[in-house]
């Protein structure tokens, strides 16, 4: 299934799931996240998005540390949830608060002994330091956009950009060609990011 660039902002839960039996019962969630996705149960193809395509898509842009996660199943007890708490450290765009402890929230976890995943998914730690691009959700929260490639690591400096899990693609339009772009992870000083989102916003 693909889902062109002009269907963003956008989260789907297609009912399709597959199960797998170990080590733990894994649901792998087949789930679209943004723009140019490709998703089957084994693989994410995405358009790559550069740090200008990030910036447009997102409502609110920070640099913060994870003081806490949490995961949690829906009140239907149908869907897995991540709960990542983000204590605000500088915001590039949109409204958020030095030192504002804020909720971001995406789709997937571990619970009970039931794994719900999907290929590039973000995954975070307590204590990383990290540069999201988001989007506000419906209960105050946040989602980050454009999977794996909207969350940035921040160290000694750097804003690092990990494309591990997802196979990325180039040229989604129409009457292009799709061409893969050969990245594993990419580095750029944090002065840098910061510009290139000032000029984009």
């Amino acid at each position: 299934m693909f889902f062109p660039h002009a269907f963003f902002p956008h989260v789907f839960f297609p009912h399709a799931l597959k199960l797998l039996a170990r080590p733990a019962l894994i649901v792998t969630l087949i789930a679209a996240i943004t723009t140019g996705l490709i998703t089957t149960a084994n693989a994410t193809i995405m358009q790559y998005l550069e740090i200008e395509d990030l910036t447009r898509l997102s409502s609110d842009i920070f640099h913060g540390q994870v003081v806490s996660t949490s995961v949690y199943w829906n009140a239907e007890r149908t869907h897995i949830y991540t709960a990542v708490r983000v204590r605000i450290g500088e915001t590039f765009k949109g409204s958020t608060r030095r030192d504002q402890t804020i909720t971001v929230t995406q789709p997937g976890g571990e619970k009970d002994g039931i794994r719900m995943d999907y290929a590039g998914r973000p995954e975070f730690s307590v204590g990383e330091s990290v540069a999201l691009f988001t989007i506000r959700g419906k209960r105050d929260d946040f989602i980050v956009v454009g999977l794996k490639q909207g969350k940035m690591r921040v160290e000694r400096g750097e804003v690092v950009r990990d494309f591990s899990g997802i196979t990325l693609v180039d040229g989604v339009g129409r009457g292009k060609s799709l061409r893969p772009v050969n990245l594993k992870s990419t580095r750029l000083t944090v002065d840098e990011f910061r510009n290139r989102i000032a000029r984009t916003r």
